[in-house]
């Protein structure tokens, strides 16, 4: 189950000398003696940050909301790493800090754009559905003013023929092991009429443009570029192009023909049991789910699919030859048998006696994986690549 925000609960795991160090910048006096208030005694913090008025209190709420979604192991981590890509070292900071909210909140107050970079990526790393493409190897990635104010420029024309788009703000950001060119886009979404109150109380209807987002990556050592994007296939080809054209100086989005950055082909081997590599830590992959496409229906010109899963866990290593036996007993030949999406469970050796880590995964023909983008997922795509199913 995934973390819920509470007021209550982020109050009550921070540190009150940081609660009272952002109050003071803000140049809020909650009339309160924070050295009479002990460090569970939320109560009395709480209601007077109910007592401020709407707009401060959606302001500070928001900041708090930040803090929360990296005060978790995760978060810190992420916190941790870019600090030492930086060579601004938070270890001896951190060392003697009780909690991850502490830590999330002293990185929020004192390195303001350590915290919004590990944000960001915390942010990424949780996102799947990614649309990948090949366009070649170690290009180059413009981050100069000139660059991504045409590649802004570009977008704002995509998005001003759909209505919106009329302003948009682009970050850039460089991630290591591997490397990764990382853009942010927040071009302007549609206006949006609101219910609500304003700070007199009255109930109205209040206007909103608010912003999207859209991440590019680009991945020099695979060649491949990912972009994380609402749309159908034609909107993302032409927000591929405008990336490819500006950012990484291509004269047009190649032709990836028979380039596909996901082939399940090597599922129709039979003799096929991912191969593990000892040190990436991984101790087991499951098959447990594999999809076919057949040819089409020779009377009505149909497409046909045919769904195969594991209905327990046990035997689960044989599934493979066991799917393909199951298909081809149901008269199909094996050149029938096209494997477009596999859902596959990769469980992890456990480390430090913590339970073994597990996570299950789709891969979908030919440029979709629900892989996201933290640590365990990179040891999956390197697995991924070394079996042939995603393609360099």
């Amino acid at each position: 189950m995934g973390r819920q925000y509470s007021a209550k609960t982020f109050l009550r795991n921070t540190p009150n000398a940081l609660l009272k160090q952002y109050f003071d910048r803000r140049g809020i006096d909650l009339g309160l003696d924070w050295s009479y208030l002990s460090e569970t005694e939320v109560e009395p913090l709480f209601v007077a940050f109910e007592k401020l008025d709407d707009g401060t209190h959606s302001e500070i709420d928001a900041d708090f909301r930040m803090v929360y979604d990296l005060a978790c192991e995760d978060g810190v981590l992420q916190i941790v790493e870019q600090a030492t890509l930086w060579d601004a070292d938070v270890s001896g900071e951190f060392h003697d800090m009780r909690n991850a909210y502490e830590r999330a909140f002293w990185t929020f107050l004192n390195q303001p754009m350590l915290f919004r970079t590990a944000g960001r990526f915390h942010e990424m790393d949780r996102y799947g559905g990614w649309h990948r493409r090949f366009v070649g190897y170690r290009l180059e990635a413009r981050t100069d003013e000139d660059a991504l104010r045409a590649f802004t420029s570009k977008l704002r024309l995509f998005y001003r023929k759909q209505g919106r788009g009329k302003h948009c703000h682009i970050d850039y950001y460089l991630r290591s092991h591997p490397q990764r060119h990382c853009f942010f886009a927040f071009p302007e979404d549609y206006a949006n009429a609101e219910l609500g109150y304003d700070s007199a109380g009255r109930f109205q209807q209040r206007a909103r443009r608010s912003a999207f987002e859209i991440i590019f990556v680009y991945r020099p050592e695979e060649g491949m570029i990912e972009v994380h994007a609402r749309g159908g296939n034609r909107d993302l080809i032409q927000l591929e192009t405008i990336f490819c054209t500006n950012i990484l100086g291509l004269i047009e989005l190649p032709d990836d023909t028979g380039k596909v950055p996901y082939d399940l082909g090597v599922l129709n081997q039979p003799e096929f049991g991912f191969p593990l590599d000892p040190a990436l830590g991984v101790e087991s992959v499951e098959l447990r789910a594999l999809r076919y496409d057949l040819p089409q229906d020779s009377k009505t010109g149909a497409g046909r699919r045919l769904m195969l899963t594991v209905a327990s866990r046990r035997n689960a290593g044989d599934a493979l030859q066991r799917m393909r036996s199951d298909a081809l007993s149901a008269n199909l030949r094996p050149g029938d048998l096209f494997p477009s999406q596999a859902r596959l469970r990769m469980t992890f050796r456990p480390q430090n006696g913590h339970r073994p880590k597990a996570m299950t995964f789709e891969v979908t023909y030919p440029d979709r994986c629900t892989l996201k983008d933290d640590p365990h997922d990179q040891i999956a795509r390197k697995c991924l690549r070394a079996w042939g199913i995603a393609r360099d």
